[in-house]
């Protein structure tokens, strides 16, 4: 009964001990984001043993999780900060293969990293393929964070959706565009504008640079079919009392200048391909000779494109890139306003024949071989004590240089072991070669004679071209008819939209229609007031926030912001209930329940702080006060300890 006095006192040192390490850990994650404090609370322990002794008991410490509470908010300068404000946990995975081990965290601290494996294949700036590493979105742990994309059809964002990693690097989606379904244009036309009978007409005068002041004309964008900003021009001419002619023209003299070289031909070994391009007076000429590998003259093509783009003087203003023909090129002007002229040349070359005979086998008699040039056969018979077939072969070229004929056109050497080179005195004099041989002497023929033909051109061809086509063209549509009621709105409820069908020069086709319900008739003036439309042309992304909804917010090369993903997140009944693991980051458990996924904007239970950080929800203060009060608590019970153990000591020394 005397020791078990002793258990009050040591149960209340080590529980007071307890408590002061919990305060501890919340003083030293103070500042740790996402970090969720544990309160220590005491629970008091009652002997059941009911013999002749009192009754004993104690203090045992329960820890409470404070994952539900909310942490301190701090604003940031980074653009992948981001944090909650209310109920909810981001969803991280710890493998870019989300599996069904989904953990969660408030640490919205996120930066981009990389995943082992996970490269794409882009074309750089300078046309040539590469390839990089994806990057995404991932917290302090490496933890990939998880979101959802738009629908491809709808474009909405459902919280119920896949999640998957968030791809945030430069060329995420480069390769995405949606072209250009629907516009809207605001803009008045004056009732005072003559009315004009000829409308193509006067739509081509104008492009030829004779301008007609009863002709308005107001420049629209759209993204075409292949994911291009393209520009275009709409004409507006009055062709009746509140009736007016509307058409578009593409390819306009505001564009960029762009000239096209066409190579035509046979493709050679020699032949030397020039393109000119005179900047402000000064030409600059790239010169290519084909080396006979390319194959074709889209290889020829490919190569001068490569050799004037390397030009830093003409690269500086013109770009050159691969037409839709196979020798064609096109020089565009880097900027609207840079003027240029270009020019081409191509010349032949032409080079040796040079074929090889080669021999091969054991020389046995009677064995024959035969080798024929330009119709001349020549014949060595063996008579089996040759030893080597380089025997064979130097009787062979005994036998092609006396005859004159033959030495007057064709070069024949010996060449490595077994091999005869034939080679045309004259640079596109070709020649036939033919090479066969016959086993007498053995039972089964080992012997052979091959040809190969080792030259590119051996023809001489003169028939390459080189042209120069200046870009000049206009692509105007058919008119459409507006019409106007006398209170110079446009008729029908709802007006009509116009339906627009655009060609470019490359091909590329834009087909949209051109909603014209805020268009007027009023007064003199012709008035654009503005202009939309959808569509998201292919661009390379220059950077990435966050919006107060969860949308991941995309900076492209083309100057417009896009939602590429949506951040949602996860909402448990029981919070604090869930596992607590390294990296303050959480696990859900049969007491928190499943997360219920949601987005912030929509869950009337939290919305999202951009450029801001969640830490701890440590108040210092708090902590110090308990730490003070665990103290005391810990010193009186080493108080009772060292009484009791004091009154044992006297107890015994009574005894005694």
């Amino acid at each position: 009964m005397a020791i078990g006095l002793f258990q009050p006192a040591v149960l209340g040192m080590k529980s007071q001990a307890h408590a002061l390490d919990t305060i501890g850990i919340n003083v030293a994650n103070v500042n740790t984001g996402g970090y969720k404090r544990t309160d220590t609370r005491f629970e008091t322990l009652i002997s059941k043993t009911l013999s002749q002794q009192s009754d004993l008991g104690g203090v045992k410490p329960k820890d409470y999780q404070r994952i539900g509470n909310q942490g301190f908010i701090n604003a940031s300068d980074r653009d992948l900060d981001l944090a909650i404000n209310g109920d909810g946990f981001f969803y991280v995975s710890p493998t870019f293969t989300v599996s069904d081990e989904i953990f969660f965290t408030r640490d919205g601290s996120f930066e981009m990293g990389l995943a082992d494996a996970q490269t794409s294949t882009v074309t750089a700036d300078d046309g040539s393929s590469i390839t990089i590493n994806n990057g995404y979105l991932v917290d302090k742990n490496g933890y990939y964070v998880l979101g959802t994309a738009a629908d491809a059809t709808t474009g909405l964002f459902t919280a119920t959706s896949t999640l998957a990693p968030v791809r945030i690097d430069e060329w995420a989606f480069v390769g995405q565009s949606t072209p250009t379904t629907t516009a809207d244009l605001s803009l008045n036309l004056p009732t005072t504008s003559a009315i004009v009978a000829d409308h193509a007409g006067t739509v081509a005068t104008a492009l030829g640079g004779t301008n007609s002041s009863d002709l308005h004309v107001y420049s629209i964008e759209v993204v075409d079919s292949a994911g291009a900003k393209r520009s275009s021009q709409l004409n507006f001419t009055k062709s009746a009392d509140n009736t007016w002619q509307v058409s578009a023209t593409t390819d306009r003299n505001s564009s960029p200048q762009a000239d096209t070289i066409i190579f035509g031909g046979t493709a050679e070994a020699g032949d030397v391909y020039n393109v000119t391009v005179t900047l402000g007076g000064v030409p600059t000429t790239v010169s290519y000779t084909s080396l006979g590998t390319e194959g074709s003259l889209a290889g020829i093509r490919t190569a001068v494109v490569a050799a004037i783009n390397a030009n830093a003087t003409i690269a500086a203003s013109v770009t050159a890139s691969a037409g839709n023909a196979n020798g064609e090129i096109t020089l565009t002007a880097n900027a609207a306003a840079t003027s240029f002229t270009s020019s081409t040349s191509v010349s032949d070359g032409t080079t040796a024949q040079v074929d090889t005979v080669t021999l091969a086998g054991a020389p046995e008699l009677n064995d024959q071989y035969l080798v024929s040039v330009d119709g001349t056969t020549f014949t060595y018979t063996s008579t089996g004590a040759e030893g080597t077939i380089d025997v064979i072969r130097d009787n062979l070229l005994a036998l092609i240089n006396a005859n004159a004929p033959t030495v007057a056109s064709v070069i024949a050497t010996a060449s490595g072991s077994n091999d005869i080179r034939l080679e045309a005195r004259s640079a596109g004099t070709p020649f036939t070669t033919t090479a066969t041989s016959t086993a007498a002497g053995a039972a089964v023929p080992v012997n052979s004679a091959t040809l190969a033909l080792t030259s590119a051109n051996v023809t001489g061809t003169n028939d390459n071209t080189a042209v120069r086509v200046a870009s000049t063209s206009f692509q105007t549509t058919s008119p459409q008819t507006l019409s106007f009621g006398g209170d110079g709105l446009p008729t029908g409820s709802p007006p009509t939209p116009l339906t627009m069908a655009l060609t470019f020069a490359d091909g590329a086709t834009s087909n949209f229609s051109l909603d014209i319900a805020d268009m007027t008739q009023f007064g003199t003036g012709f008035v654009p007031f503005s202009y939309s439309h959808n569509g998201e042309a292919s661009a390379s992304m220059t950077s990435v926030q966050f919006d107060d909804a969860g949308h991941v917010l995309g900076s492209f090369t083309d100057g417009t912001e896009r939602f590429v993903y949506k951040i949602p997140v996860g909402i448990f009944q029981n919070p604090d209930q869930l596992e607590m693991l390294n990296g303050m980051v959480f696990r859900e458990t049969p007491d928190s329940g499943s997360a219920v996924s949601t987005f912030a904007d929509v869950s009337d239970r939290a919305d999202f702080i951009p450029f801001a950080f969640e830490t701890s929800n440590v108040d210092l203060a708090t902590e110090f006060t308990h730490m003070i009060k665990v103290q005391k608590a810990y010193n009186s019970s080493a108080t009772v300890f060292r009484t009791v153990d004091e009154m044992l000591i006297t107890g015994r020394d009574l005894k005694a």
